[in-house]
């Protein structure tokens, strides 16, 4: 019987211990016990859905290193200079404000009309469609002028070679959709046939064709950047690592759309062509153990 009771007490007091402690943790902040002593110890919670929701606050350590500059590499930029904004030092992220103007956005989207569906009111309400979350719609430089415009514009802002781009990708989504996880850079035996010409996907260019109220962030999760969607401005972005393999830390995600539309469009750049501009550095890779 004292057996029984001595039983019953340890796990009551077991219970109270984890009780306690488990009370102890608010805000993401716990108080930890060891041998006699207390400690605060801070628990970081992954900043995904901060990010989504556009409150995330980045810490100095990294803000500190970031800057924006004018950039006047050539002469069409002495004319018309670039405003870069650094998100990410390495990896390289950027963005190029007034990259695209409202003229080009509008004839972009005149080009694709026929090809997309939009959702319309019925039965007096508002109700979207999905198209697998969005529809896209794809424009060769000969298709227009502005299309072409764009590209040359590419080439002089990154200093990349679009010979062996990809066509012009413009996206349209509706409220709910989402992405989760992509990298560009090919990973898929398929792909690597289809383009055995043109080479891995160096780098990206995204487009932001519409203003996005609530919504619709372009977040890269390791690297603690969101990307709020500005009609006119371009991410731009490396997907590979100096060694030319995939860099897992570029895999970025769509955060849900909460408003009515969104448009975009993308323009991926490929190695060949820019194996003098963007060298691939072999001696970057890990050495292997002997």
């Amino acid at each position: 019987m004292n057996q029984k009771i001595q039983c019953l007490l340890v796990i009551v007091v077991a219970v109270a211990g984890i009780g306690a402690k488990d009370s102890a943790t608010q805000d993401g902040v716990a108080n930890e016990t060891n041998g006699g002593e207390e400690r605060v110890v801070t628990i970081r919670m992954d900043p995904y859905m901060d990010l989504c929701r556009g409150v995330y606050v980045p810490p100095p350590s990294l803000t500190s290193s970031l800057y924006c500059w004018y950039d006047v590499r050539n002469a069409h930029s002495v004319i018309s200079p670039s405003k870069v904004e650094a998100l990410s030092n390495d990896p390289f992220v950027a963005l190029f404000h007034e990259f695209v103007h409202d003229g080009e956005i509008a004839q972009l989207l005149a080009l694709g009309s026929m090809h997309i569906k939009q959702s319309g009111p019925s039965n007096d309400s508002w109700l979207p469609v999905f198209y697998e979350n969005h529809q896209t719609y794809t424009l060769h430089d000969r298709d227009h002028p502005v299309v072409e415009r764009l590209t040359k514009r590419i080439e002089r802002r990154t200093g990349l070679s679009c010979d062996t781009a990809e066509d012009l990708k413009v996206i349209y989504n509706e409220v709910g959709a989402f992405k989760t996880a992509a990298l560009d850079a090919i990973h898929k035996k398929e792909d690597a046939q289809r383009f055995a010409y043109a080479g891995d996907r160096l780098a990206t260019m995204l487009f932001f064709l519409s203003d996005v109220t609530n919504g619709g962030y372009t977040i890269f999760p390791k690297l603690r950047v969101a990307i709020r969607p500005q009609k006119g401005t371009a991410a731009f972005w490396y997907n590979l690592k100096d060694t030319g393999e995939g860099n897992v830390q570029m895999k970025y995600s769509i955060c849900p759309l909460q408003d009515d539309q969104k448009w975009t469009a993308k323009k991926l750049i490929h190695t060949r062509g820019n194996e003098l501009r963007q060298l691939c550095r072999p001696e970057s890779a890990p050495k292997s153990e002997k």
